[in-house]
């Protein structure tokens, strides 16, 4: 068991968004509400007839009071809570509660070759001269947030007039339009990253870079099960082979398509890999995307309005992870 000083403890940016969410009733709210059922109590019900003093107004008056008498940390939105008790128990007992699927797999593996596929877009899409990036690998941190940013203007994480944040899509389907908002999680993940390095711009950059073999291996070795391919025996008839055979086979055209838009790159890199489809028939029905589609960039200016609040309610979550040691 790990003990902490939680008045000093440094959120990673990846969690800020969890402590943005919900509104938190400061005292001076409270103080209103109270002060606006008293009026009603003492001033308005004697001047309006029809009005009437009630037994639910006087129970929200008394809520109201004892409410006021509690600490604020714990009065916080339950979704801010709960993300300050798994780190609590996750720093306290030193366990990763890290959450992992398909979609981050496939970030945490094509961040390399989705910067590759930023940089080429800036260079031959946008005609941007500067764009050479090395992916940062420093963690930095303040008073109170820390983060490992992905990509800087200057590849210099302390001196830096912008930055960028890469995000491989898992499909097609998945892959934002412009017009769509970046979403609260990331605008916090960005503020927080400006608030680290003193940028004034931060953008969100969704790539579309291939599934790589292991992943796509992996899809393919689901469907076949599916599909029964392992049941495929000496016993079976040739008709019913050959109708798994081709149920097998669609489905891997299928998914060569959905996970693969660049052919000439993922036959490089992957050269063993079979492919159902030819180099010959993807070429001839289009099946690559033109590299302007494969980006997607969400661009965040520095908002300290939502760095204070920020401010604030970390203050109040070490309170609250403070008063978790007590239990």
């Amino acid at each position: 068991m790990k003990k902490i000083d939680w008045s000093t403890y440094k959120f990673r940016a990846s969690q800020t968004s969890k402590l943005l969410v919900g509104k938190i009733e400061f005292v001076e709210e409270i103080d209103e509400q109270i002060k606006e059922l008293i009026n009603k109590r003492d001033v308005l019900v004697h001047e309006n007839k029809r009005l009437k003093w009630t037994e639910t107004n006087e129970s929200d008056l008394k809520k109201l009071i004892e409410k006021k008498k509690t600490p604020i940390f714990k009065r916080l939105p339950k979704t801010m809570t709960n993300e300050l008790r798994k780190i609590h128990r996750s720093e306290t007992f030193e366990r990763d509660f890290s959450f992992t699927n398909k979609y981050v797999e496939k970030g945490n593996m094509e961040e390399e070759n989705a910067i590759s596929l930023y940089q080429s877009y800036r260079k031959k899409v946008l005609g941007e001269k500067n764009t050479f990036f090395l992916n940062n690998k420093k963690r930095v941190s303040n008073e109170w947030i820390s983060g490992e940013v992905d990509l800087t203007d200057t590849n210099d994480v302390e001196n830096c007039n912008e930055g960028f944040d890469i995000k491989c899509s898992w499909e097609l389907d998945t892959f934002p339009y412009p017009e769509d908002d970046l979403g609260t999680i990331y605008e916090a993940q960005n503020q927080s990253y400006m608030w680290l390095t003193g940028a004034e711009k931060w953008t969100t950059a969704y790539c579309l870079v291939n599934t790589n073999e292991h992943l796509l291996h992996r899809e393919k070795e689901k469907w076949r099960y599916t599909l029964g391919y392992h049941k495929i025996d000496a016993t079976m008839s040739d008709k019913q082979r050959e109708k798994i055979e081709k149920l097998v086979s669609d489905k891997m055209r299928e998914l060569e398509i959905r996970y693969i838009y660049d052919y000439d790159k993922f036959t490089n890199d992957n050269s063993g890999h079979l492919l159902e489809i030819s180099r010959g028939e993807w070429y001839e029905k289009g099946y690559d995307i033109p590299l302007k589609s494969r980006i997607v960039e969400k661009v965040s200016t520095r908002n300290e309005s939502l760095i204070e609040d920020l401010k604030e309610r970390i203050k109040i979550s070490r309170e609250y992870l403070s008063f978790l040691d007590s239990l």
